[in-house]
């Protein structure tokens, strides 16, 4: 039995496996990055299952109507819910790094308008006051503590105000 014709006596299962199939290599392979096959994959599954209930007929052109015109649906319905997910507010600044908790003695004073530049790892980073230390300046010799990362930047506070405030 060739491939052809395995599909025309088992329509309904076929397009539910096609649509399994689709499923996986989206979810495995893509990451959930394409509603395209997403919307095909359900609308596949789907369609399969009106088939196989007998309210679509087993026919290769009312599988693949159907299957497109399902895809179009949902892709319509998924649209805006899916497209408002992938706007998650993104953080000012990295505070997941393994760069957090450096402390660095200060060679020359450090305050919001006079970022200070230091070597580390053999990049060179500038040191930036943390926005709730704006105000205030760090005297050369004082110590800071690194708290979040940027690119180029570190994120600072002064090593005295997080042990008074802790």
């Amino acid at each position: 039995m060739d491939l052809m014709s395995y599909l025309q006596t088992n329509l309904a299962e076929s397009t539910i496996i096609i649509g399994l199939v689709l499923l996986i290599i989206e979810v495995w392979l893509l990451g959930l990055s394409t509603i395209v096959l997403l919307a095909l994959g359900v609308s596949a599954i789907i369609t399969g299952s009106l088939v196989w209930v007998g309210i679509f007929p087993e026919t290769l052109t009312s599988v693949i109507a159907g299957s497109g015109i399902g895809a179009g649906v949902l892709t319509a319905i998924l649209w805006r819910p899916l497209k408002r997910s992938q706007k998650s507010p993104r953080p000012e600044y990295n505070i997941h790094s393994d760069f957090i908790g450096l402390v660095f003695e200060l060679e020359e004073p450090l305050d919001a308008d006079h970022p200070v530049t230091v070597k580390y790892s053999g990049v060179s980073w500038k040191l930036v006051l943390g926005s709730i230390h704006r105000n205030e300046i760090v005297p050369a010799g004082g110590s800071v503590r690194v708290i979040a990362v940027d690119v180029g930047k570190f994120m600072v506070e002064p090593v005295e105000a997080l042990e008074s405030g802790s």
